[in-house]
Formats: C-alpha cells, sequence, structure tokens
C-alpha cells in the first residue's frame, strides 16, 4: 500500500473516533510524563556533575584518604612545574560557646574543614563577609555555617571554643561549590586554617580525619595527559585501598554512581505508570475496533488484504502513541522543573539542566514502543473479520488461531522485556520487575473474572439499585478487567512503597531498645578515659561500656595479598565507598541493587576498608559463637569474626589473617565465627581478637553510654570544655537526619507512583465514556422503567464501588505481600501488619473508582429517555 493511500483511509478511519483518540492519549501521556521527568533529573544532574567536574573537585586532580601521605612520598616529582597545591582535612568534633556564669557553653557537632593553600581552586566558597575565605582565616579565627549561629546564639565576632582554643567567628559560608552529598551531614560547617587545628589540637592517635590533597595543574596542561599523571600517581602510593587518585574528568564517580542507582530505581516506577497506560491503550483500541468491524469488511470487500488492514489500523496506532509521547513529553518536563525545589537542600538546583534531549526521547520511543506492544492483541483479531459482514450482520470474527496469539503475547513480553531493560540496564533487574508486574497484572485479572462469574450467579436482591448496578458489572463489554488490572496495580505500587518507608521510618524513629546506650563516645585517647569515665558517672550515665580499637589494614588471606585477591574480584572502589559503609560496623550492612553486585561490592569493601579491631576476654550478649571455639588455640594469636564478614572475606576457621598496624605486621588465627544482634546499639565489631596481642599497639578508646533523658546535650557540653577532641555522637540526632533523607526518597517514589494510580483511574474513566452510546441506552431505558436519575446514579455507583473494592483489596493484599518481602528478607527487620492503613487504601480505591465512573457517566445520566429512543 503506498503511503498516500495508506494515509487516506488513516484519515477516513479516524472519522467519529475523537473521543477514543483523547482517552488512548491521555493514558499514555500519563507514563510518557513519569519516565521523562526521571530520566531528564537523573540525566541532567549528570551532565551538572560532569559540567561542573572541576568546581565540584575544586582541583584538576585530587588524592583522598584516611591517612596523610606517607612520610618520604616526593608527590612533587610527579607534578609538572607551576603546579599550585592545597591541603584539607576534614573531620567529626564538638564545638562550643563561651562559658557562662561559671557553667560550660552550649556545645554542638559540627564538620570540621581545613583548609590550606588556594582552596578552591575552581568554584568558589561564598561568605559574609563577601571576602576569600583565605583572607577570613587565620591562626585565631573561624568561618562557620549560620545555622551554627542560631543553634549556639552567637554572632559575626563572638568567640567560638573549639578543641582546646579559642576563635573569633570572622564570617559565615553561605554555600560551597565542592559540597555535593546525596547522605545526611552530622552537622554544620566549620572553617578553620591549618595553623588553627593546630592551635585547637584536635588531632592524636587513631582520630579519624580524611585527607584530601588538591592539585590545579599549570594552563594547558594536555587533559589527555591527566589519566596518565593520575595512573602513575595510583602506581606511586602504596597498594590496597587506603588512597583514591581522582581526576575532574571522572566526574564524581561515586556521586554520580548513586544517582543511578536512585535513578534506576524511581524509573522503573515511573515506567510502571507507563504499562499501566499501555492496559488502557489496548482496552482503547479493543473498544475502537469493535465499533469498526463493519468497516473492516468493506475494505477486506474493496481488495485490501489481511494485513494491509492490520498495517493500517497499526499505522494510525502508532500515530496516536506519538502524539500521546508528545504530550507526556510537555507534562514530563512541567514536572521536572518543579521536582528541584523539593531536593533542593539535598543536591544544589545549579547542578540541574532541565533541558535533557536524551529525556525527551527516551520517553517517545518508550511511549510509542508501548502504544504499538499493548495495541498487538487486540490488532490481531483484524486478521479474522469476514468480509461476509457487510451482507450479513451478525458475521462475527472468527476465533484468532492459537499461533496468532502466542506470537501476539510473546512479542508483548519481549518487548516489555526489552523496554525495561533500556530503562534499568539490568538484566536481572528487567526480569524480576517485568516478572512480579506479570504476577500482579495475573492475579488482578483472575480476580476480575472470578468477581464476574460470583455476581452472575447470585440471587437478585430487592434493592433496584443494587441489582442492576452488580448486573452492569457482569455484562459483556463492561470496563471490569482492565479497570480493576490498571487501578489495583496503582495501589500495589503507592501503598508498597508507602509501607515500606512508613516501616523504615518507625525502626529508626521509635525509642531505643531498653538499656541500649543512646550516644557514643569516639576519639577518646587511652590517657584520657579515667577522666571522661568519670565524668560521666558524675553526670548520671546510667551505663557505660568501654572497649579499645586498634586501626589496621588487612595485608593477605592465606599468603594472597588483599591486591591479589581485590584484581581476582573486580576494580577498587574508594575512600567513599568505605566511608558510607563505616556505619555498618556498629549497625549492620544495607541491602540495595542486583544481589550478585551487592556481594560483590561487599567483598571488595570487606577487603579494603580500615579494619577496626578489639580485644576482650569474653563476648558481648549479643554475640554468639556458631562455629569454632573462643580462644581455643594456645599457641597462635586469634580472632573471631563476625559470620557475614567472614563470607565477604571469603574466610573460614582455620584462615590466617596477616594485618598492617601501623607498619608492625600482626597474623591472626579464625578459630570461631559469631553472629551479632545488631539492633541492640551495642558495641560490636567485625573483629574480635584474643587478649595478650594487642594491648601495646596504638589504639584509642570507644565508648558506648546510656544517659537519662534530656541529659545528652548537658554531657556533651562538659565534654566540649573538658575533653574537646572527644566526640559524642547521639543516636537520635542521627537517626532523625537519616529519617529526613529517608522522607525525602519516599515523597518522590509516592509522587511517582501516584502517576500509575492516575493512569488507573482514567483508563476506568475512559472506559466508560467509549461505552457512552450503550450506557445513554441503558440511562434511557432504565428510566423509561421507571427508575429517577438518582437511583440510576445509585445503580452505576455500585458498579464502579464494586471495581475499586476489587482492585484495592487485591493490590492492597499484593503490595502487602511485596513488603512482607521487602521488609523481612531485604531488609532483615520484622514484620509489622497495618490493617487500618490497608483498609484505607480500600476505601481510596473505591471512593476514586466511583468519583472517576460518575464523572464519566454525567453525559450519559442527562440524556432524555425521548431522545435516546428517537435516535433508535
Amino acid at each position: 500500500m503506498k503511503l498516500r493511500t495508506l494515509s487516506t483511509w488513516m484519515l477516513r478511519e479516524s472519522r467519529g473516533a475523537a473521543g477514543r483518540f483523547a482517552f488512548f492519549v491521555a493514558c499514555l501521556a500519563v507514563g510518557v510524563a513519569a519516565v521523562v521527568a526521571v530520566a531528564g533529573l537523573a540525566a541532567g544532574l549528570d551532565e551538572g556533575i560532569r559540567t561542573e567536574a572541576r568546581q565540584l573537585l575544586a582541583a584538576d586532580l585530587a588524592i583522598e584518604g584516611s591517612h596523610p601521605l606517607p612520610a618520604g612520598f616526593d608527590l612533587a616529582k610527579f607534578l609538572p612545574a607551576g603546579t599550585r597545591r592545597a591541603d584539607l582535612r576534614e573531620m567529626v568534633t564538638v564545638v562550643a560557646a563561651p562559658p557562662q556564669g561559671g557553667r560550660p557553653g552550649r556545645s554542638q557537632l559540627v564538620q570540621l574543614k581545613v583548609v590550606s593553600g588556594g582552596y578552591p581552586f575552581y568554584g568558589r566558597v561564598e561568605t559574609t563577609p563577601n571576602r576569600p575565605l583565605a583572607e577570613l582565616l587565620a591562626p585565631e579565627t573561624a568561618v562557620v555555617a549560620p545555622e551554627l549561629l542560631g543553634a549556639l546564639g552567637l554572632k559575626r565576632g563572638d568567640r567560638l571554643k573549639i578543641g582546646g582554643a579559642d576563635f573569633r567567628i570572622a564570617g559565615t559560608v553561605a554555600a560551597e561549590s565542592d559540597r555535593v552529598s546525596l547522605g545526611a551531614a552530622f552537622g554544620p560547617r566549620v572553617f578553620l586554617a591549618a595553623t588553627g587545628l593546630d592551635r585547637a589540637g584536635l588531632i592524636g592517635k587513631g582520630s579519624r580525619v580524611s585527607h584530601r590533597e588538591l592539585l590545579a595543574l599549570p594552563p594547558g596542561f594536555p587533559p589527555a595527559q591527566l589519566d596518565a599523571l593520575a595512573e602513575r600517581l595510583r602506581n606511586a602510593l602504596p597498594p590496597g585501598r587506603m588512597y583514591r587518585v581522582e581526576t575532574y574528568r571522572q566526574a564524581q564517580p561515586e556521586l554520580r554512581e548513586n544517582l543511578k542507582r536512585v535513578g534506576r530505581f524511581l524509573g522503573l516506577v515511573a515506567l510502571l505508570s507507563l504499562f499501566v497506560g499501555g492496559i488502557g491503550v489496548a482496552q482503547s483500541v479493543r473498544a475502537w475496533l469493535a465499533g469498526r468491524l463493519d468497516a473492516i469488511a468493506v475494505l477486506k470487500c474493496l481488495g485490501l488484504r489481511p494485513r494491509e488492514v492490520l498495517a493500517l489500523y497499526l499505522s494510525q496506532t502508532a500515530l496516536l502513541g506519538l502524539a500521546g509521547s508528545l504530550l507526556g513529553i510537555l507534562l514530563g518536563a512541567a514536572v521536572q522543573a518543579a521536582i528541584p525545589r523539593l531536593f533542593g537542600d539535598l543536591i544544589p538546583a545549579a547542578l540541574i539542566r532541565p533541558w535533557q534531549p536524551g529525556a525527551l526521547l527516551r520517553g517517545l520511543l518508550l511511549g510509542v514502543g508501548v502504544a504499538l506492544l499493548f495495541s498487538l492483541p487486540p490488532l490481531a483479531g483484524l486478521l479474522r473479520v469476514p468480509p461476509a459482514r457487510v451482507l450479513r450482520r451478525d458475521a462475527e470474527p472468527l476465533p484468532v488461531h492459537r499461533a496468532t496469539v502466542a506470537v501476539a503475547l510473546l512479542a508483548l513480553a519481549g518487548g516489555l522485556y526489552a523496554l525495561t531493560y533500556a530503562q534499568s540496564a539490568s538484566w536481572l533487574q528487567s526480569a524480576q520487575f517485568v516478572g512480579a508486574l506479570a504476577g500482579a497484572a495475573g492475579a488482578l485479572a483472575l480476580a476480575s473474572w472470578l468477581v464476574t462469574r460470583a455476581i452472575a450467579r447470585l440471587p437478585r436482591f430487592s434493592s433496584v439499585a443494587l441489582r442492576h448496578g452488580l448486573g452492569a458489572l457482569a455484562r459483556p463489554g463492561a470496563a471490569t478487567l482492565g479497570a480493576i488490572v490498571a487501578l489495583g496495580l496503582g495501589v500495589l505500587t503507592v501503598l508498597s512503597m508507602s509501607l515500606v518507608e512508613r516501616r523504615l521510618s518507625r525502626e529508626l524513629g521509635r525509642e531505643l531498645p531498653v538499656n541500649a546506650p543512646t550516644a557514643f563516645l569516639v576519639d577518646v585517647q587511652p590517657d584520657q578515659w579515667p577522666g571522661v569515665h568519670a565524668l560521666l558517672q558524675k553526670a548520671g550515665a546510667l551505663k557505660v561500656d568501654s572497649v579499645p580499637v586498634v586501626m589496621a589494614r588487612l595485608h593477605s588471606i592465606d599468603g594472597h595479598t588483599v591486591d591479589e585477591l581485590t584484581r581476582e574480584r573486580g576494580p577498587e572502589g574508594g575512600p567513599d565507598e568505605d566511608r558510607g559503609r563505616r556505619s555498618g560496623e556498629d549497625r549492620g550492612r544495607r541491602s540495595g541493587g542486583d544481589r550478585g553486585d551487592r556481594n560483590e561490592r561487599s567483598r571488595r569493601w570487606a577487603l579494603g576498608r580500615e579494619q577496626r579491631l578489639t580485644y576482650m576476654a569474653t563476648l558481648p550478649k549479643d554475640n554468639v559463637v556458631v562455629a569454632g571455639k573462643l580462644w581455643s588455640d594456645p599457641q597462635r594469636a586469634e580472632v573471631s569474626l563476625e559470620k557475614s564478614f567472614a563470607e565477604d572475606l571469603g574466610v573460614g576457621l582455620g584462615s590466617t589473617l596477616a594485618f598492617d598496624i601501623q607498619g608492625v605486621p600482626v597474623d591472626l588465627v579464625v578459630t570461631s565465627l559469631r553472629t551479632v544482634d545488631w539492633s541492640t546499639f551495642g558495641i560490636n565489631f567485625y573483629l574480635i581478637v584474643e587478649p595478650g596481642v594487642l594491648e601495646t599497639a596504638p589504639q584509642q578508646r570507644l565508648a558506648a553510654v546510656r544517659l537519662a533523658p534530656g541529659s545528652e546535650q548537658r554531657v556533651q557540653d562538659l565534654l566540649a570544655a573538658g575533653y574537646p577532641n572527644v566526640t559524642l555522637l547521639r543516636i537520635r540526632e542521627i537517626l532523625e537526619k537519616i529519617l529526613r533523607v529517608l522522607h525525602r526518597i519516599g515523597l518522590a517514589v509516592r509522587f511517582l507512583g501516584g502517576f500509575t494510580v492516575v493512569s488507573g483511574i482514567a483508563i476506568l474513566a475512559g472506559a466508560i465514556s467509549a461505552g457512552s452510546v450503550r450506557r445513554g441506552r441503558e440511562v434511557a431505558l432504565l428510566k423509561t422503567l421507571g427508575m429517577t436519575r438518582r437511583q440510576v446514579a445509585t445503580a452505576f455507583a455500585v458498579e464502579y464501588a464494586l471495581i475499586g473494592l476489587v482492585a484495592g483489596a487485591i493490590g492492597a493484599a499484593s503490595g502487602a505481600f511485596l513488603t512482607w518481602g521487602l521488609i523481612t528478607r531485604g531488609f532483615e527487620l520484622p514484620w509489622e501488619p497495618e490493617p487500618r492503613t490497608l483498609a484505607l487504601s480500600v476505601v481510596g480505591a473505591i471512593v476514586l473508582s466511583i468519583a472517576a465512573g460518575l464523572a464519566a457517566s454525567v453525559r450519559s445520566l442527562q440524556r432524555r429517555p425521548i431522545e435516546v429512543l428517537r435516535a433508535e
């Protein structure tokens, strides 16, 4: 068929179908809008990070690690002449306001950033007064975040105690171009000069300090040689993962990887709404073709072959898909412009680039692809419409051949998998997503079929509205199946994500376990511990536990070096990954991503992390030996490993672990494996060494303290006054910061899940509108038989309420089951049912279904019987 002929037939076939076409376009546009919003935001952030790479790194090249560069390492011999250098050190500490009335001033946990040299080489630090940071910083001055002034009741020019010295607040900092993070900050930022840090005296043995050496290469240095320079530095630095060398050309790889993971997850949630819109597309195409059977028979009588008829309607579907995708692109761009306002405190808006042609193209291709895929099964019936229908109106289409049905369904399944992979870039995640979607849709479709079968067998009710409402639900051509599947998927998505967030929020926000510590003390030097312990007792501490901590690096396992094992298990990560997992020493590890990738990341992390060792004769009560025996070999130095950590390392009983403790080698034999109940919030370690091995090693102490309610601030103030290097971490405060980030992510998921609900409501309303002619005749007949408009509306409301009830109940049950799996398997938390939330979800589905159905039936309800009868 020629293109001109095809266009002519398409135009003729579109006459009188504006309503169905509008419904088709609306269903598709909602899903495309969600996809474009997520893809555009993710791509925009990635582009922004790449574009602002130098500003985000504040240099051309940076060397980062948990230790300063090794003594004797001559960095200058690797650098070209004219290279500028700056040294950054970051740590968490406590600062305090001046004493008042003989009492310690109020204190605050902060993130201390010590700068020297020309920092930042690129970008800027916005300060008040508007002067370069280097001019504001001196040995006796500090620059602080504005929120610190409010927390401590200070103003510019006041004194601030940092460590063992007082500093004058010379200014405030409003923004830093190199400070971007998806996580929660421990506190306000405070800047010091290197000479100021020396005055403060905060650095002791074992202090947790992040070191960054920033390098600005001379102008004209070839970018192509930058990577080669970075590689030479990596080879020259000590092996392992103590240091990471990063160039601006890498553009914040850790941050971009985290954004990519979040984008994949949200992208799948958005894709679900597009697939639900696809159900509406299939329903619209089926209703449209049901009214075009006579026209299709005429086309065949005029000489069009079945495949040409199929091409005609498939081309029309593609054009409608294009129209819906274009509308969705416009809506998605509008949504994308509004999203940064919700997350501006997590990611600077300056990094977001709203114009993303790639995201628009993705939305266009996905929208058209979904339109074509979901229209294939109903379009397959065109092949079996008999030309004899022109002469015999009762000549129905012949049953579609099973092979044709199978091919259409396989094409649909394969296409869905391909589209999901295009969105997630993970074969496993795509298979899991499509499998879960098929299972949920199958369960909802089965429920719809069972409902219609059950209604047909119900006895006749005395209520006319109830009898007609139930009967209408089971009639041929009703919108039951598509509406229940679509609306049920929407309820499943929003409810499951909401339940997960609520459960995690409760876990983090609930009261701590009985006898659990309420704060941790870190960076306590051994000679300070007696005084700190006495201070805690005097302050009324209810319980104090303390253990020594020795920092070490794992050198080899059973004679195989960590470098060899890391090369066997894939590329190395960096210090950022280690810092991201450090909280796991006391809380256990989180889950996320594909299981294989997650296990591989866990192995690399376990091998390269800076190890914390402690020693004790007896284990805490929340530790249980599950293999071997504690301190059973008097001939060798022993170590006990937490079971999952041992699995990450790939070791078992009898394995020999060689550690490097500040240049001193120590060999330890694994003689026992333990399980740990991390939920007690007690002091727990992956590695516990037998007494008599590490007592003389450089160490510090870690303490867990249970304080009386409301006394944490007073204890922190006393510690800041007497032991300024000691940092008190309040568990409740940290959990609240994590909760705020979790709430923002949950808000984004529910927002995208709302698109799925809207798609389901649109499908119900569209299906009702598509049958408006039949509805009009039905209303006319019922009114002629004596029913009032109110009674007819009540009958319709019963029908729509039952659709909402089934969709809500099945969607809520499926969502609860999915949440149970995520909570108990993924996060390893006990399941807590929420019957009230489930009931509200069902009620909400019913209300939305009734509202959408009646709104779509208004025109039919307003028609007078005489108008319909005359038309007949």
